[in-house]
Parts: structure tokens; sequence; C-alpha cells
């Protein structure tokens, strides 16, 4: 039981007035006049009546009255248990979500949410519901409508914060479909979080039905100082049989003051070098330690800032990454023209690659077994495909592992005895129908995915005058022209891949090789069909990498049998030997060894935060809620944040008081005991005047 006035409770000492008034009256005796009083004895007077209560109901009543008439004007109000449904309005639906992405770890965030969870939890009344839905990229639904607050509180205690951004969107359509079953009459939505700009994305079907309250409780302050670390690159450069790595980065101050610090690398936990940089601020500053040599694969290694007081979050300020050596990637390019135009541009473009790039070898005939067993990838540029043993040699090299482009010209044709070694069928040359361009793309295939942010690349703008028609049979199509034919397509042969390009790499049959997309894109090409796209130096928190992938992209280690993923901070996760698909959670150095085996150097992968978390730049929360559709809750603060967070508990008061409403129902209970007290006390007052009369006869 609580008060939403208290101070009226000090009335109460009134209550011992009637007590005193009662136990301390005096009655004056009427005085009689007798002649003498000589002969009288005098005996003190004592009234006993003035010691006495006579009519304790009536005296009962009354002082009830009184106290019930104190207790309205204190506004009591109950906050949970069974008196906390008397009066109020229908059972109630709430679905709390809460944000848990590594940005709610900044400051005492995380600990105010999970307070004002627990404190939602708390104030159920019997026939209310509650469901918890954590989130940061993707929702989880917790607790789906129950009504035990003491299991929501022991679930809070266990929750921490993850290593992922905040996506609220995902989480108000889980919120919808959790409130669309059930049938209480009152809906509300809680949403926990320190609302990040970059957290929300308008979405049609992220909204709340009608009728649905929201309330938004925001944490944090807006505009709170951190450095971050982001954009880690490794720099290749080959050294006689081995490489050196150059490790650089970006250091990011989103503070007003200027801070020095200083960041070091480790490599497989040793620190190799450390350097002192300063952050200007609301700035950025390049970080570039000199390059070290790369031994073994596997290499561990981590770039980290020294914290500094007042920098804000943790997670965003250590970087890790794992590499293995790698080498120039062998491409023997078979050009029935030999070496002349056709291949200039691609040549060219191979030929000018950064650090550990391609060594490239350049034939007119079919290619022998030594020059396969030499080479990553195998170009026919304009070729035909082999036949015979050739043939034959060609389709076991990529079954082994290596990659083959075909790239189509006017001499380009495939025996039908190798056609269905292909993932489509080549048909004749397209002409004469007007240029024509890419008109889609496939951004989530790891050639095009590096094109896929602004001002990355345009491939719309290149002009395409003849092309071979593509029959797709089982390949995947990962680009189109503009009039729905396929452009590039992808199989899978054994443990390699086969690409499929349409049209030439030279300026005969397009304009491509003219376009600032081309070297990235043959690069991305070739390295993807050698294993090496694949083989990044980390990963973002959150993704799911394909391990089998791994294993063909540059290293001779296999999947151990029964090979689990170990957390970076403890824990396992087994490895699907059918998928080979792992998610990796949480920031750090993932292992994957059999359980119970620490070998020397076991396959790693390294995860580090999305940086887009580190920017705390609030979103309008106004604005949200009129996204969503959903109707803020009564009473509430436009803007909610720790700094109100002493007045909440009043502000909790009046929506416990406004629920229940009990002053009513108590100055209704004083009415209905006044009016009983005036018909005792006429009552009794009856009785004491018949008692009196008949005294008298």
């Amino acid at each position: 039981m609580g008060f939403l006035t208290p101070l009226f409770l000090i009335a109460l000492a009134g209550l011992a007035i009637p007590v005193l008034i009662h136990l301390t009256r005096q009655e004056k005796g009427k005085p009689l006049r007798f002649p003498s009083l000589m002969f009288l004895k005098r005996i003190p007077f004592e009234e006993t009546s003035r010691r006495r209560i006579r009519h304790w109901l009536l005296l009962a009543m009354r002082l009830a009255a009184l106290g019930l008439l104190v207790a309205a004007f204190a506004r009591p109000f109950v906050r949970g248990g069974a008196l906390a449904s008397v009066g109020g309005p229908g059972p109630e639906e709430v679905v709390i979500l809460l944000d848990r992405s590594y940005s709610m770890d900044l400051g005492d965030n995380w600990s105010q949410a999970l307070s004002h969870a627990n404190d939602i939890a708390a104030a159920l009344r019997p026939q209310d519901r509650i469901s918890l839905v954590t989130f940061s990229e993707t929702p989880h639904l917790v607790h789906r409508s129950i009504n035990d607050p003491a299991r929501i509180a022991a679930t809070l205690d266990t929750l921490r914060t993850g290593s992922l951004a905040t996506r609220i969107g995902p989480a108000i359509k889980l919120a919808r479909s959790t409130l669309a079953a059930s049938e209480l009459p009152r809906q509300r939505v809680v949403l926990i979080s320190d609302f990040q700009r970059t957290g929300w994305r308008p979405d049609p079907d992220a909204t709340l039905p009608a009728g649905v309250t929201i309330e938004p409780v925001v944490m944090g302050e807006e505009g709170a100082a951190n450095l971050a670390l982001t954009d880690l690159e490794l720099g290749r450069e080959s050294a006689g049989n081995r490489e050196r790595v150059t490790v650089s980065a970006r250091l990011i101050n989103t503070g007003d003051t200027e801070f020095t610090t200083e960041v070091t690398l480790a490599i497989d936990d040793t620190d190799i070098g450390t350097t002192t940089v300063t952050a200007p601020s609301g700035g950025a500053t390049a970080v570039t330690f000199d390059p070290f040599t790369l031994t073994h694969p596997f290499t561990r290694g981590e770039v980290r800032v020294a914290e500094a007081p007042g920098t804000g979050l943790g997670e965003d300020n250590t970087l890790h990454f794992v590499a293995s050596p790698g080498g120039d990637l062998s491409v023997l390019i078979v050009d029935p023209l030999g070496d002349g135009d056709s291949n200039l541009y691609l040549r060219g473009a191979l030929g000018i690659a950064e650090g550990a790039g391609f060594a490239t070898l350049l034939i007119r005939g079919a290619p022998s077994d030594s020059q396969l067993a030499a080479s990553d990838v195998v170009v026919l540029n304009g070729a035909p495909f082999p036949g015979g043993n050739a043939g034959d040699r060609l389709r076991a090299f990529v079954e082994e592992g290596g990659g083959l482009l075909l790239v189509l010209g006017q001499r380009s044709s495939v025996p039908s005895v190798h056609a269905e070694f292909l993932p489509a069928t080549v048909g004749p040359v397209t002409e004469g129908t007007g240029e024509r361009r890419l008109g889609f793309v496939d951004y989530d295939h790891a050639v095009f995915e590096a094109f896929m942010g602004p001002r990355s690349g345009d491939f719309s703008q290149a002009n395409f005058y003849r092309t071979r028609r593509l029959e797709v049979t089982d390949g995947r199509v990962t680009a189109q022209f503009d009039d729905g034919t396929p452009a590039l397509v992808e199989g899978r042969r054994g443990k390699g891949r086969v690409l499929i390009w349409a049209s030439g790499l030279d300026r005969f049959w397009n304009n491509l090789a003219l376009q600032p997309v081309y070297l990235p894109f043959v690069h991305r090409v070739t390295r993807f069909l050698g294993g090496r796209g694949e083989v990044a130096p980390w990963h973002l928190a959150g993704s799911t990498v394909n391990l089998s992938a791994l294993t063909r992209a540059g290293t001779t280690l296999e999947i151990p049998p029964g090979a689990v993923a170990m957390e970076p901070g403890g824990g396992s996760v087994a490895v699907d030997p059918a998928t080979t698909l792992l998610r990796l959670e949480s920031r750090g150095i993932w292992e994957i060894r059999p359980p119970g085996e620490r070998p020397e150097n076991p396959m790693a992968l390294a995860a580090n935060v999305d940086v887009t978390e580190s920017d705390l730049t609030r979103l309008d929360v106004e604005e949200l809620v009129g996204a969503v559709g959903g109707e803020p809750a009564a009473g509430e603060a436009e803007d909610e944040s720790a700094e109100t967070d002493a007045a909440s508990p009043e502000l909790q008061a009046v929506d416990f008081e406004g629920r229940q409403s009990f002053w009513r129902y108590l100055l209704a209970a004083v009415f209905l005991l006044m009016v009983s007290e005036t018909v005792l006390a006429n009552r009794l007052s009856r009785l004491r005047i018949k008692e009196e009369s008949a005294m008298v006869d």
C-alpha cells in the first residue's frame, strides 16, 4: 500500500480527540438548597461515568469514518497483490522490449534498464500478463504472457549485454505478433533502449495495432564521449617465401575533448608495437604499425586502445583479426590470340594488385598437367573449352578445388561431352539489339558484396554491344542484363567453382574495361575462384560463416570430426557437419577444434563489433512512436532519460492511483458509516429517553 499525498495521514492523530472527550468530560451536579447542612456528613462527590465509555460501537463507527476520510485525502494505491485489481481497469497485456546491444553497457544504462523492467513486473495485478523480449540485431522472446514477477526478476538477473548492434524494427514486429495472440482488452509495449539513431530504419511492417500503448524508456545521456577503433586493414607484401603484413586502423573520437592515448598491436598474445596517437574532438586519426612477418596459419592479432577515463564504451576499443600465409594467386590465362589486345586489360588489372596479388601465365593452347598443378585459377579468355583428355584434366582441376572462369567471345565453344559440367548452356552471339546494361547485380554474392555501399562502384554505367546467350541449368545467376538474360552465372563442381561471363573482358564487346569498377571486379572474381575471397581477417559479430568454404580458401586444414567452436568468453558451440555454418554471436577469437584438445595452431576466426553502434546520436523518440503507430503512454514525458529517473516513482504512483481510484471508494464508505452512525445514535437516544421516563414513573 502506498499514498500519493502521505502528509494527510498526520490528521489521523485527530482520532484521539473523541476518545479524550469521552474519558475526560465532567458533568456538574445540580445543587439542591437545604435549610441547614450542619447535621449532614461531608462525603466527596465522585462521578464514575466520566471514565466509562457506554457505546463502543457508536464510537468505533465515528472513528472509522474519520480515519477513512483522512485516508481518502491521502489518496492510497496498491502496487501488487489482490488489492491492486480492485476498482482498476480491465486486465492488461504488457510486452517489455529490453535492448541488450553493447551500447547499453555505457555508464549505468544496463542496471537502470533492468531496474525499470523489474518495477514493471512488480506492478502486475493478478489478471495482468507480461512478456519479456530481449533484442539487439535480432529479438528473442524470453517469456510469453505470464504473471510471475519473481520469474521475470530471476531472468533479468541472468541477462547481460552482448556484442551486437541495436535493431528496433524486428523487436517491434515480434511485439506485434506477441500481442496478436493475446485476448486481453488493454495492451501496452514498454520499449527500454538508448534509442540510437542508427538502430531504427522505417519499416511499414514494424508497426503496432491501433489501441496499443507504447511507453518509451530512454536510457543514458545524449552526446556521450567515446573512443572507437574501426576500419582494420591488413596490407600484404611478398618477401621471398614469406609475407609481410602491415596493420592499420582508425581511431574515432566522438567527444568534445581531444584525447591522446596509446594504441597497441599484439600478435599471438604478445605485444609487438605501441604507438601514441591524438584523436581530435569529433574526428578520427589513422593508426599504422610497422610490418611483421606472417609465419604460420591462423595467426591471431589484436589492436587495442588504452582505456581513458570518460571515453565511454569498452567493446569498441579492441579489434581482433586472424591471418594466414597466402602468397600470390597463380592465374593461368588461355587465349587463342596469344599476347594481344584481347587480354591487355585483363593482364593489366591482375598485374597492378597491391601486396599479395596475382602471378599470371599466358598460353594459347590447352593447359598441361604441370601448368594446371601450378595454378589456382584458369581463365578461358575467349578460348574454347578443351576436348578430349585436356577437357578431362580441366574438369578434374576444378573438382579438386581449382577455379574456372569462362570469358565468352566469338571463338568460345563447349564440346557436348562437357556441356553438363557447366552451370549454363552457352548459346549464340546476341547482337543488333542495341546497347544493353547490367540491370541486376546480386550484392549478397561474394563477388559483388564490396560494391554494396554508396559510392562503391556503379556497374550500370557499362554498355554491352555483344553477348553470348546463356541458358541456366543448375547454376546461380549473380548478374543480369536489363533484358533479363544472364550475365554472370556461378556453379559449384566438387571442391571448386565455375563462373561464366556472357561477354568479353576487353573493349571489343563492351566498355566495362573503361569503368572504375573493372579492376576491383576482376580482382574479386579471381580471388573468389581461387578461394581467397572468403578468407576475411575478421567478421562482424552476428554474422554467419561457412566453415567449409574457409577450408577451401587457401588452407590445407580440414574441419576435425566432432569439432566444436570455442567462444571467446568461454563455452562451446557444436559445429553441424551437414551445414558447417557458425554464427559469431560475440566479439573476440573463435577456435574450431575437437573437444578436449588444444592443437598448436587451430582453425580460428575473429569477430569485431559493428562500429555503427558506437554512434551514440539519439533518435527522435516522438518520431519513432509516430512511425510504429502506437499511442503514447499517458503522462509520458517528451524525453524520459536517466536524468529524470528520480521522478519516476512519483509518476508511477500517479499512474497506479489513476488506475485504482481507491479514494472514491473510501469516500463512499465514509458516507455509509455516517448514515449508519446517525441511525444508531437516534436509536440509542430513544432508548435512553424511554429508560429515564420509566425511572421517573
